[in-house]
């Protein structure tokens, strides 16, 4: 794989320019899972509330639960990403919306304790990703425009589609009335769609190749924990995600005559730290807050430089702070805030059209509604702020290219008790 795209392509355009003068998200990581670890923005490494958010952040925690509960739902995002450029001495500046549309997530969520063992199994399915990028190609947008030199040196429609399922296979051990421990395999499954690929060489025409229709990649990876509560007030909880290695994504793509040419990419989701402190305010009442540590910056291709083919992302911080009351045996609400820092540092917006994982802000809210003595059914919701990206194009003067985007979910699910 190559990013000399850099050089011959972009670069050689506006150098030309330049003679006569000038993608509700930690990243790409889903901050929760299911309706009510969505509407406490993720807040559940010390806060077990229910099966989806403890499987997904700290297994150590399913040690709180004294009978078997299963989650089933879905988490629904919807995405406004826009992307404009200009190039001054054209005289030539443009904005377009990509048709992303509405990406659906399954969740599921099982814990089971047998009898009184001190042992905790849990089952985990949850997406990793899910969503796409559908610019079309616009000859007013500089970097939307077709390849069509002098006239033009874009690339045309930009496409993207990266979806993803995880599952993970949990055990915890209670080894005291106050301590637990857990741990468990992830194994995942990821799609991962870019026309054109970027990555790649120029066709002899100077456009790129797709890197579509590839079969899904396999990876996998690990995920331990720890958990402390004083049976009363105070609960504490740390855990361990580790990166997630995954086999070589390859395509079978061609030139524009048709002629094959093989692509590679190397690819890997990062590792991720979580500390997270629990309150119990009345026994109605618990507040929760996480941090997290994403490790993009050690990732294959995210954290790799773009001289090293890669998308010159850094590691951030996330932080999530969630409350949770009960009204009374029918009816509780949760509420939550999310903070992450922006991975994609604004001198790399043009590398990462296709992966705009931008947003840095969110405000989530839901609500818990029991139907009977074993079922209730919940519902959340996320609204992540508008964040943008603007960058020089290539450092030229002159030339802009911005990312703008917000980003909208909806959490419906089930909980049995059994």
């Amino acid at each position: 794989m190559s990013n000399r795209w850099l050089i011959p392509g972009l670069s050689f355009t506006f150098l030309q320019l330049a003679v006569v003068p000038n993608v509700i998200a930690q990243g790409i990581i889903l901050p929760s899972a299911g309706a009510v670890n969505r509407a406490m923005s993720g807040a559940s490494t010390a806060a077990p509330l229910d099966p989806a958010g403890a499987t997904y952040w700290n297994p150590a925690t399913m040690s709180a639960f004294t009978q078997t509960e299963i989650f089933v739902g879905g988490d629904f995002v919807y995405g406004d990403t826009f992307l404009a450029s200009g190039v001054e001495f054209l005289d030539s500046a443009g904005e377009n919306r990509s048709d992303s549309g509405l990406s659906a997530a399954p969740v599921i969520g099982v814990i089971s304790r047998p009898g009184n063992s001190s042992y905790t199994f849990g089952l985990g399915i949850y997406s990793l990703l899910g969503r796409t990028i559908d610019f079309p190609g616009d000859a007013s947008n500089p970097v939307l425009a077709p390849f069509d030199p002098p006239r033009s040196f874009g690339f045309g429609p930009i496409s993207a589609s990266a979806t993803g399922l995880q599952v993970s296979l949990l055990m915890s051990k209670q080894l005291s009335r106050y301590i637990a421990v857990g741990g468990g395999l992830t194994v995942d499954s990821v799609s991962l769609s870019l026309d054109p690929a970027l990555f790649a060489d120029r066709n002899p025409n100077g456009t790129y190749p797709p890197a579509t229709n590839s079969r899904p990649r396999w990876g996998s990876g690990f995920q331990v924990g720890i958990y402390y509560s004083d049976q009363e007030k105070w609960n504490f909880g740390a855990s361990f995600k580790s990166e997630q290695w995954f086999e070589t994504f390859k395509y079978h793509s061609k030139t524009t005559n048709g002629t094959a040419q093989d692509l590679e990419l190397d690819f890997a989701l990062p590792s991720i730290l979580s500390l997270g402190v629990g309150y119990q305010l009345s026994e109605r009442a618990l507040i929760a807050v996480d941090a997290r540590r994403f490790d993009y910056g050690n990732a294959d291709l995210f954290g790799d430089s773009p001289e090293n083919d890669g998308l010159g992302w850094q590691s951030i911080w996330a932080f999530a702070f969630g409350v949770h009351y009960r009204f009374n045996d029918l009816i509780s609400a949760q509420a939550g805030y999310l903070y992450n820092q922006n991975p994609i540092p604004e001198g790399s917006t043009l590398l990462n059209i296709q992966l705009p994982a931008i947003n840095t802000n969110s405000l989530s809210a839901g609500v818990t509604v029991a139907l009977t003595e074993s079922v209730d059914i919940m519902g959340g919701a996320v609204y992540a702020f508008s964040q943008t990206n603007r960058s020089l194009i290539l450092e030229r003067p002159g030339t802009v290219v911005q990312l703008k985007q917000d980003l909208g979910t909806f959490s419906l699910g089930l909980r049995f008790r059994l």
